[in-house]
């Protein structure tokens, strides 16, 4: 599974964990992305968009290893309808849980996965776009080696 970008090989894992959780009626599936959007039209509604989010931090991990913490935005986007509520809560909740503190182990060098919480209904979205966008920052922690 490892590619030449930790970050990327990193949304990927996450992409297919939510696809393998079979979220119901999640009928846009889930969607790499540069940056979270949703064009009128374009990705059928609603869908999870997995996207970089936010510069890396740096640490010092051991004498050898560097410490590469990467971001990845993970956002329920849909239309706005109360009666659904309750489900893309669930989609929120099941998605957190199945990725905070994980290990990747298809992923080189990566040893945990931490889920920070955002705004569970992001108020811009739905006020400037009428769109319903929930969304958290999953930060996958790797220790690299140094060159």
């Amino acid at each position: 599974m490892s590619g030449i970008s930790n970050h990327y090989d990193t949304m990927t894992a996450v992409k297919s964990i939510i696809d393998g959780l079979a979220l119901t009626g999640l009928t846009g599936g889930t969607v790499i992305q540069e940056v979270c959007i949703y064009q009128d039209g374009q990705t059928p509604l609603p869908f999870v968009s997995v996207s970089p989010y936010g510069p890396e931090k740096l640490g010092d991990e051991l004498n050898d290893r560097d410490g590469a913490y990467y971001g990845v935005a993970v956002c329920i986007v849909a239309k706005p309808d109360v009666s659904s509520l309750e489900q893309r809560l669930g989609w929120r909740q099941t998605i957190r849980r199945n990725l905070h503190n994980q290990s990747m182990a298809g992923l080189n060098q990566n040893y945990n996965l931490e889920v920070e919480p955002s705004n569970v209904v992001e108020p811009r979205a739905w006020f400037d776009r009428n769109a319903f966008v929930s969304g958290f920052v999953v930060r996958a922690f790797f220790q690299e080696p140094r060159q």
